[in-house]
């Protein structure tokens, strides 16, 4: 017995050690072998530690969602304290789920390496009995390509970070279709390297007014203290994204545009909590007193990467002790978005400004101030506020002519169907009195349109398309079919061939028609037809391809299928 005991108490002395040597056998990062002085991981090395932590442990696994244009694969991580590997058995098993994506911009390279080091101390640290709350879903980056040669877009040329309406990106397409539909996170973690300097880490939760109200605030009040409170106790300070900016010729501090073409406002329309990282330069650095001191260049990367750590172990906790909360919190969003839909209850968002949240104390730059930085109390513009609004549609309806846009509704998971016989549906309907070019982007006219709006009767044949707003994504579809936001399907071109663009002036008509003739040579009677079709041209209204019902009525419809989905056997017959 005293042998046994001995050898018992030897073992429980013993245990320290044995642990300390296990976890030193846990995959490193490239980034600490470098001692974080080598630049960003370059794709093969963090790969390997992925694989290798894959391979060790039993609680990550790895789904391939695409392959880059490039070759490179683009994996689906998985981390759950559990035996967990589908969407189903996630949801089923009531814990938050917590998408991350990091460095969507291949240039912004430090969310990629902060990610690393959270995983394996959720594995195998620290942070291992949070994934009795938690499951940790992500990629190890999002932009492969780009990441390579720290390029912003991908090999497409896409920035992908304003590709989530059309999905043209086969790293975007992958991520919504297999990623956040099926899923449906709880939390989206967008990570970025942005911001302003002194602060280690910026944030911001999804602020367009269209999204839930209840998501929007939740992590201004839950999340984002918390992460100001750990940075704080590593001597560091952390604030809203993004920096200076002048509203009405007054100076503060401000965000950039909030159309849901970006990830983290995508997030809060499709009814989760959407946060966005941007980890600064970390040039400067603001300590707990206040000072403002440099950070040596060799220094740099890794307090940015520490400013990643910091926040996404923050957002973890949270994630873990709230998880009840988070839960019912995302759960009633999607059934009040169902509820007001069937209802066709509340108001939707057209048009929205940006306006202050109050006088706070920022640290702005200030060349006279030590360390080119200074504590002032400025407005602070982060607070989008709705200035038009229309009353919520209980569906809509779009001809034939528009099933172009079809795949890209399907793609995210919005119920779409199709008429089996004519119907008489009282709509409200639009025409577009003009139709412009507001913007090129990334291959696309983006498209403006000025609408007036009328109600009728609309004769609705065989083949039309109905889409009913009583689903969870009923505020995403709105934001889609309504002609007068900011990022709808006119906007991205899939009415370009149906809505003809206006002129800016008589004359560019009448030039136009004359195709460089000379105009002396036409008689008094042709100038005058021609300048009566030029007005008429410049009056013409057009019908915008996406009407707006507003009660429930009578309608023979069945629910459009993407063609491959109940033909499996096609792929091998």
């Amino acid at each position: 017995m005293r042998s046994t005991t001995s050898l018992a108490a030897a073992a429980l002395l013993l245990l320290p050690t044995v642990l300390a040597a296990q976890t030193e056998e846990w995959p490193r990062t490239w980034q600490e072998e470098q001692d974080y002085r080598s630049g960003p991981t370059p794709f093969e090395p963090l790969m390997e530690f992925w694989y290798e932590l894959d391979e060790m442990s039993e609680m990550v696994s790895m789904a391939p969602l695409t392959t880059t244009l490039q070759g490179r694969p683009m994996y689906l991580i998985t981390i759950a304290e559990d035996p967990i590997v589908n969407p189903v058995d996630a949801i089923r098993s009531g814990k938050t789920i917590v998408f991350v994506a990091p460095s969507v911009h291949g240039g912004e390279v430090s969310p990629k390496e902060s990610f690393q080091l959270v995983a394996r101390e959720l594995v195998a640290g620290e942070l291992r009995p949070l994934l009795e709350d938690v499951i940790v879903i992500g990629v190890p980056l999002v932009n492969p390509d780009g990441g390579e040669v720290t390029r912003r877009t991908n090999e497409a040329g896409y920035d992908m970070n304003r590709d989530y309406i059309k999905l043209e990106s086969q790293e975007i397409q992958a991520m919504v279709t297999q990623v956040l539909t099926e899923w449906t996170p709880d939390i989206h973690v967008d990570g970025h390297h942005g911001g302003s300097d002194p602060y280690v880490i910026t944030y911001q939760g999804t602020l367009n007014p269209a999204a839930d109200d209840e998501l929007r605030r939740w992590p201004y009040e839950n999340i984002f203290p918390r992460i100001q409170a750990a940075v704080l106790e590593e001597d560091y300070r952390a604030f809203d994204y993004s920096g200076v900016r002048t509203q009405d010729g007054v100076r503060g501090w401000g965000s950039t545009s909030v159309e849901p073409r970006k990830h983290h406002v995508y997030t809060g329309l499709t009814n989760s909590i959407g946060i966005l990282l941007e980890t600064p330069r970390n040039t400067k650095r603001v300590m707990r007193d206040g000072t403002v001191a440099d950070i040596p260049i060799e220094e740099r990367y890794f307090h940015q990467i520490r400013g990643g750590v910091l926040a996404l172990t923050e957002i973890l906790k949270v994630a873990a002790e709230r998880r009840e909360e988070i839960r019912a919190l995302t759960t009633a969003s999607r059934m009040r978005a169902i509820r007001q839909g069937h209802a066709g209850a509340g108001e939707i968002v057209l048009d929205y400004e940006l306006r202050s949240r109050g006088i706070e104390e920022v640290y702005m730059p200030n060349d006279d101030a030590p360390g080119g930085y200074e504590a002032q109390q400025v407005p602070v513009y982060l607070d989008w506020v709705a200035t038009r609004t229309a009353p919520r549609p209980v569906g809509y309806l779009m001809p034939p002519a528009m099933a172009e846009a079809l795949p890209r509704l399907l793609d995210q998971e919005i119920a779409v169907y199709r008429f089996v016989e004519p119907a008489e549906i009282e709509a409200e309907v639009f025409e577009a009195t003009a139709v412009r070019t507001a913007s090129y982007f990334q291959g696309a006219y983006l498209k403006e349109v000025e609408v007036e709006k009328s109600t009728e009767t609309v004769e609705v044949s065989e083949g039309w398309f109905w889409v009913p707003t009583a689903q969870s994504m009923g505020n995403f579809i709105s934001y889609l079919m309504e002609p007068e936001t900011d990022d709808n399907l006119v906007t991205w071109g899939y009415a370009d061939h149906l809505l003809q663009e206006t002129p800016e002036s008589i004359e560019e008509v009448l030039a136009g028609m004359m195709q460089g003739a000379d105009a002396e040579s036409l008689t008094e009677l042709e100038r005058e037809r021609m300048q009566r079709f030029a007005e008429r041209r410049m009056n013409e209204r057009q019908r915008v391809p996406m009407m707006r019902v507003m009660s429930h009525q009578p309608m023979q419809v069945v629910r459009v299928q993407e063609p491959h989905r109940y033909q499996r056997n096609l792929f091998w017959r």
